[in-house]
């Protein structure tokens, strides 16, 4: 017997992978207009569980289909066969011989079925009988050997004599026939399905109503019924009632239903207006049909916001999700006017405010905007994803999904424009926005307001609860805004090491200490000890020099862990392997081409004093080549202090030449007579040179490396 139904269509989308072994998307909100306005689609499951709550279920269940369909039924025929003959109280020997010769007969069952469906694909004859030679084997229990019986008329391609005989089964009493009557009525239906399809449809019907009266139906064959049904449905262009019957069959749990009910979908949609005008006609098929419309690309939705309004359909059941479509389609007009017609819905959906929210902030009205996608946030539903789930699919699609982390993400972005810096972080945070969160931590709140924030909110015995992944895991990204909330232990770990890195390049090393991971708390500590004795007038220059030339080469091998910014410009998030915003599509520059989202005045001034110095890739690099030209400073001309020219000049030159063309200069004017003021000399630029003093830290810091070439495995 075979239940499974042959899904119509298989699409898969394809999805552009970035690079091999590159950064995920920019997983950020707060860019342009674009980014922001980004339509917010459903999931079709999720919106087909909103149209049928778990009670509404039907009262028998589908059984997931096996690759084995022969080798189930087989099992199920042994089973039922061995509960008899114990009834029986059949010896054990006998027992075992008619059980194996049940395994013989199935056997050549099989080869009976491949025959005529050899015989179906030829398209030939197809009419005529294919004897088998069958015949069932004795000692079987009644109903068995009648289903059987019926299963070698159907399979030797004798169709009236299949279904003449499983009638015959279901005539038997209750008590006589109760393992096998599901399978027989819908093999009936089977049998009818090219010849007779009305009939075809009433055994399918008799199937189901079988499993509701409590006949054995451990194959789902009454889940099963509803598919083929509903093909018998789409054949006959009957596209509401298809719809219907597949939506049955996924609320009885059959996996394969929503794939059918896909594939129908897009049937509909591309068979025109009279399609569309039948499902739109029938409130049950039309909210199935907007479930799919809601869950894919913007343009499928304007033929269908036409059909609604040719069918005339003017209640207020599902205008929210019809609002949802037409703002989808970028017809903001007919979006206004089902929003009119959902506030009729008590209360008011979630979605609904979230699209009303949208009109008003592209209309300006900020406030109104903002506690609207508040209350979407507060009421929609999780997507119920994990962290590696969320990573997966910001990497493979980027997609905006309909989820409150989506509408928070909203809402904060109008907070930023609003210039309540706090609020806006806390919310990117909560939302999992960290690209947009450390943006605001580190180049638009002050030190204070940011060490302020992150003490009342983020406490250190909370981040100590999380440990970091090792290994091949030890890099995860915090790349899921949108889509799911952080763990808090993970964000106050990693909001609290942002917020050492940014009081350690302002050079409060002492307070960053607190906010470190421990293994970095005794480098700093020490980098801090170097720089305050390189700078203690009292003590003889030559030894501040030395002093000095230790803190700049701690800050070139650890710079990104002690003193990098997680984005621009260092992108630590990325250990600094990537510039996220050069190497995608786009950076927050794009902002000042806004209309809505557009950086203020206030917002522009707090980045001028609080980014990084100086704003360039690997800005520590620089840091440290300061310190290291202080430090040459002190030292008399010679092998040490040609040493600390050399050394500081390659940190930089690779990047950036003309910045380390004064540590040529020095090195051939001064140290001219050296080793390497004369190997200068002969190559007219740096020679190679590393004479930082070899230092130990408890832990390896990150080290930078310049960005890959896309399609460059790390």
């Amino acid at each position: 017997m075979k239940r499974t139904l042959p899904i119509a269509a298989g699409l898969l989308l394809a999805v552009p992978l970035l690079w091999a072994c590159g950064p995920y998307l920019p997983n950020w909100i707060l860019g342009s207009d674009e980014i922001l306005f980004e339509t917010f689609k459903g999931t079709f499951t999720d919106e087909l569980t909103r149209l049928q709550p778990s009670w509404s279920r039907p009262p028998f269940a589908a059984v997931p289909a096996q690759d084995d369909a022969a080798g189930e039924a087989l099992q199920a025929d042994k089973l039922d066969l061995e509960q008899y003959l114990e009834d029986q109280q059949v010896f054990t020997l006998d027992r075992v011989r008619i059980v194996n010769s049940l395994v013989e007969f199935r056997a050549g069952l099989a080869k009976a079925r491949a025959a005529r469906e050899e015989l179906l694909r030829s398209g030939e004859n197809r009419d005529r009988p294919l004897p088998s030679g069958l015949k069932v084997p004795e000692g079987l229990s009644p109903e068995l050997a009648d289903y059987l019986e019926g299963a070698i008329a159907y399979h030797e391609n004798r169709p009236k004599d299949a279904v003449r005989i499983w009638e015959k089964l279901l005539r038997r009493p209750r008590d006589q026939r109760q393992r096998r009557s599901t399978w027989a009525a819908f093999m009936i239906g089977r049998t009818f399905l090219e010849s007779d399809p009305d009939r075809a449809r009433q055994w399918f019907q008799r199937t189901r109503e079988l499993a509701m009266e409590a006949y054995d139906d451990r194959l789902g064959l009454a889940a099963s019924s509803l598919g083929w049904e509903a093909l018998l449905e789409l054949r006959r262009e009957r596209w509401a009632s298809a719809l219907e019957l597949y939506d049955q069959q996924a609320r009885a749990e059959d996996p394969r239903a929503v794939a059918s009910l896909r594939f129908t979908c897009a049937a509909i949609l591309k068979k025109g207006p009279g399609a569309l005008a039948d499902v739109a006609g029938d409130p049950e098929a039309r909210g199935i049909f907007t479930a799919w419309i809601v869950s894919r690309e913007t343009e499928d939705g304007a033929a269908w916001l036409q059909a609604l309004e040719a069918a005339d359909v003017r209640d207020a059941a599902g205008a929210d999700r019809f609002a949802w479509a037409a703002y989808l389609a970028g017809d903001f007009a007919r979006a206004a006017a089902w929003l009119e017609r959902a506030k009729e819905q008590k209360p008011p959906s979630p979605i609904a405010k979230w699209v009303r929210a949208r009109l008003l902030l592209r209309n300006g009205k900020l406030d109104e905007a903002r506690a609207l996608l508040a209350e979407a946030a507060h009421e929609l539903g999780n997507l119920d994803l994990d962290m590696e789930e969320a990573n997966e699919v910001v990497f493979q699609t980027g997609e905006v999904r309909a989820a409150p982390q989506r509408a928070a993400g909203e809402e904060a972005v109008i907070r930023v424009v609003q210039k309540d810096y706090a609020r806006a972080l806390d919310e990117f945070l909560r939302a999992g926005y960290w690209m947009d969160a450390a943006y605001l931590a580190e180049q638009v709140l002050t030190a204070g307001e940011l060490k302020a924030y992150v003490d009342a909110t983020w406490p250190a015995d909370l981040a100590e609860k999380y440990q970091p992944p090792q290994g091949e895991d030890a890099w995860e990204p915090l790349l899921v805004g949108g889509y799911v909330q952080p763990e808090p232990a993970r964000l106050a770990r990693e909001l609290r090491y942002l917020l050492g890195r940014r009081l350690a390049r302002e050079g409060r090393r002492r307070e960053a200490a607190a906010y470190l991971p421990a293994p970095l708390r005794p480098l700093v500590e020490r980098l801090d000890g170097h720089v305050e004795a390189g700078r203690d007038a009292k003590r003889p220059a030559a030894d501040r020099g030395r002093q000095l030339f230790r803190a700049a080469c701690i800050t070139r091998e650890a710079g990104m862990s002690l003193t990098g910014t997680e984005v621009e410009p260092d992108w630590t998030l990325m250990d600094g392997a990537y510039d996220v915003g050069a190497m995608t599509f786009g950076s927050r520059d794009d902002r000042q081409e806004n209309r809505v989202a557009r950086a203020t005045p206030d917002e522009t001034a707090r980045w001028e004093r609080n980014r990084a110095r100086p704003w360039k890739r690997f800005h520590y690099r620089y840091r440290a080549a300061d310190l290291a030209w202080e430090a040459a400073a002190l030292l008399p001309a010679g092998n040490e202090k040609a040493g600390m020219l050399a050394t500081a000049g390659n940190w930089i030159e690779a990047r950036d030449p003309q910045a380390a063309q004064r540590f040529f200069k020095e090195l051939v004017g001064c140290c001219g007579s050296t080793d390497l003021g004369r190997k200068a000399a002969e190559r007219r630029w740096l020679p190679e040179a590393n004479t930082c003093p070899t230092t130990k830290s408890p832990d390896e810091p990150k080290k930078d490396k310049e960005e890959r070439s896309p399609g460059t495995a790390p």
